[in-house]
């Protein structure tokens, strides 16, 4: 997959103290190396400062939030390159959680719609059960 170089990153915005976002056009419309990059970044033991990554597959983007005591802007953006480059190089392994990010994770509109069901399903339940109780 020669399609991303660590000089094809780019920081979108940095003006937040211990945030930057992130240009990768390797994980543009790529759930599976949007979710390998994120989770590799937060498990990696050069990055223990990093705790939060969130990947947007529709923009490209990364947003990254980091410890200043733990890390230097420059050392996470060598970092995120670092890692863009080996994925890219395919260095790093594709699991099977990565393939299917939704493993073990439920979306968030099909909590809704789960919870929506079930409350529908309970008041009917409850409103023939009140109505045979009325009948008798």
């Amino acid at each position: 997959m020669k399609q991303t170089n660590p000089e094809a990153i780019s920081i979108v915005h940095d003006k937040v103290p211990n945030r930057i976002r992130f240009s990768i056009p390797m994980i543009r419309y790529r759930r599976t190396f949007a979710e390998l990059l994120k989770h590799s970044l937060l498990k990696d033991p050069a990055g223990k400062g990093i705790y939060h990554a969130e990947p947007n597959i529709v923009t490209g983007n990364l947003l990254i939030k980091f410890h200043p005591a733990i890390h230097t802007r420059e050392e996470v953006v060598r970092l995120v390159q670092d890692l863009a480059g080996r994925i890219d190089a395919g260095e790093v392994e594709i699991t099977q959680k990565h393939k299917n990010p939704r493993l073990g994770k439920m979306l968030p509109g099909a909590f809704f719609t789960r919870e929506l069901l079930v409350s529908i399903v309970g008041n009917v339940v409850a409103g023939l059960l009140l109505a045979f109780i009325i009948v008798r």
